[in-house]
């Protein structure tokens, strides 16, 4: 008798493959961050990234037509884009890699309450149970008090990070919206959504400083390039594609808790660099997974 791989152990792998890859990504990011303002970081994301979802929307066969849905999707890429990336680069700045993935645990019970009272989606009892569980298993982490001679967590990067999570999950609610409506693919609408915020953050950074373009590829020229390139092609191009993959194979609650066991690959990576990462943390992230898978299955 023959093992078949089925769809939905397809979307499974798919979902973890994204949630390992956003892990190795945020690592890159982190660590090309000191050299690019949060603002410049998204902006080179965006420039690099948009390209590629472009050529893949292509050969898959383009579903975009114009719609009063592009609209819609183009104002949820510059809230979740344009804000909630350049919100979390600045917590992931301020935090480091582990703190600023955890905070992004915010973004599924804040998206399933925006969904309950814009959507008209119901909310169970059970669902309610999940989202407090997973904000309860956040804030036990982020108010976890320093050790002797470490460094309080930054009230600006909690901020940030919790800004990042509203943000993300206010353009992920709109975005939504657009799919059920409309015969848009979820690759076109990641597209018009990455396009759109880096239209406004190009504006937006040539205005901000004389000769801001210029001193972006400068720096581009004086840093080893490949950090960076690759936290792109792994976090924003390849973990979208895997997420759309996932979502196609299996239902989109079960690809939501995969997707989101992402900072729990951050824990062997840390372990492997020899960085310290509480018991408590450990325990708050499995906390709020739990609240998520609650959440969503």
């Amino acid at each position: 008798m023959t093992l078949d791989i089925t769809g939905e152990l397809v979307g499974q792998l798919a979902a973890l493959l994204a949630a390992s890859f956003w892990a190795i990504a945020t690592l890159l990011y982190h660590r090309a961050g000191s050299h690019f303002t949060p603002l410049q970081m998204n902006l080179v994301k965006g420039v690099v990234a948009t390209p590629l979802l472009l050529i893949v929307s292509v050969f898959l066969g383009s579903s975009l037509i114009l719609s009063s849905g592009l609209w819609l999707l183009a104002l949820s890429g510059v809230i979740g884009i344009t804000v909630g990336d350049s919100c979390h680069f600045a917590a992931l700045r301020r935090l480091g890699p582990w703190h600023a993935m955890l905070l992004e645990y915010l973004a599924p019970p804040l998206a399933a309450f925006m969904a309950w009272v814009f959507l008209n989606d119901t909310l169970s009892i059970i669902e309610v149970t999940g989202a407090v569980i997973t904000l309860s298993g956040v804030l036990w982490v982020v108010s976890e008090k320093a050790p002797n001679k470490q460094p309080a967590l930054s009230v600006s990067g909690i901020l940030f990070g919790g800004a990042a999570a509203l943000c993300q999950a206010t353009g992920l609610v709109m975005a939504f919206s657009v799919l059920m409506q409309s015969n848009i693919n979820a690759i076109d609408a990641a597209f018009v959504r990455l396009a759109s915020g880096s239209i406004l953050l190009a504006i937006i950074v040539g205005f901000s400083k004389r000769s801001a373009y210029s001193a972006i590829i400068k720096q581009c020229r004086s840093i080893n390039p490949f950090p960076l390139l690759g936290a792109i092609v792994f976090g924003t191009f390849l973990a979208i594609w895997l997420q759309q993959v996932s979502i196609a194979n299996i239902n989109p609650g079960l690809t939501q808790t995969l997707l989101s066991t992402a900072p729990l690959f951050l824990i062997p990576i840390s372990l492997v660099k020899k960085q310290k990462i509480t018991l408590r943390s450990i325990i708050g992230a499995l906390v709020s997974l739990g609240g998520i898978g609650i959440l969503f299955l």
